[in-house]
């Protein structure tokens, strides 16, 4: 891909993430949660609402961006996820093939804000997933892909 073909299909993947996103917020309420929680061994997010868990998705990680240092690493390479995670989220690493450009093949890129949600974007496209969450954290923010969102009731 050269420049103009790679920003087309940025493009192309972020307005599909903006959809999709929505289509979450609509649905499901996405944006109104207290917290999160996540079981990596049964690859689920879970999210609550006055320590109820209202909803919940299967998920693999995209990666986690430092908001202090601009780093990006990709969740096949983080020994904080359980081998079989980061196994599916090796997957990602075709972008790597889609795309010609290095970054997405390496462990660890300096990127902006802005890029770690394009790279989300594009991850989804990818894996042909419902949405991407964005647990909150202090100075590291971890993107993951969902699939299987539903309601839980209690």
């Amino acid at each position: 891909m050269n420049d103009e073909e790679f920003q087309e299909y940025i493009d192309n993947c972020f307005d599909e993430l903006e959809r999709k996103q929505q289509f979450l917020i609509d649905i499901f309420g996405f944006g109104s949660f207290d917290k999160f929680e996540y079981d990596f061994d049964k690859e689920e997010l879970y999210l609550l609402k006055n320590e109820e868990v209202l909803v919940k998705a299967r998920i693999v990680p995209i990666g986690s961006f430092n908001t202090e240092n601009g780093s990006w690493m990709w969740g096949w390479a983080n020994e904080a996820f359980p081998v079989k995670l980061r196994n599916k989220s090796s997957r990602l690493k075709e972008l790597e093939t889609i795309t010609g450009f290095e970054m997405f093949g390496n462990e660890m890129a300096e990127i902006d804000e802005d890029m770690a949600w394009e790279i989300a974007a594009m991850s989804l496209n990818l894996l042909g997933f419902e949405g991407v969450y964005r647990g909150p954290g202090k100075n590291t923010h971890y993107f993951y892909a969902m699939d299987q969102v539903a309601n839980v009731h209690s």
